[in-house]
């Protein structure tokens, strides 16, 4: 079996294969025990750290599932915000990766303790 990789906005597009395959393992095994004839949906939330994308999700979900009760299957991805709280004020805030900034917008603190954001959990899976 050949892969390829691909490029994302200078990065290799590649962890989303891994991650895929999982939830596939999880989806068919869910399916077997509850005798489903076939998965229609499969709803996962993800933090912003975890960098995945619907597109390459579903793009591998695709390749992978074929020849399964999991193919056709639509991947719906919602993405979870990275949440900091600030170690000076114990305040709770959403912070942008994208701009690289932590400062809590508070108090000003740089010491901040992970809330949220790195998280990925399958939510629910739509069989028939």
């Amino acid at each position: 079996m050949a892969f390829m990789v691909f490029r994302r906005k200078g990065v290799f597009v590649i962890h989303e294969l891994a991650i895929t395959g999982e939830v596939l393992k999880i989806v068919l095994k869910y399916a077997e025990e509850n005798q489903a004839s076939r998965v229609v949906s499969i709803n996962l939330q993800a933090g912003e750290l975890r960098d995945l994308t619907e597109e390459w999700l579903q793009r591998y979900f695709d390749y992978l599932s074929r020849e399964t009760i999991a193919e056709g299957a639509e991947i719906v991805l919602k993405k979870v915000p990275l949440s900091l709280r600030c170690a000076a004020c114990t305040g709770l805030f959403h912070a942008d990766i994208r701009r690289d900034d932590l400062q809590c917008p508070a108090c000003g603190g740089l010491e901040n303790e992970l809330v949220g954001g790195n998280e990925f959990l399958i939510e629910s899976i739509g069989v028939i």
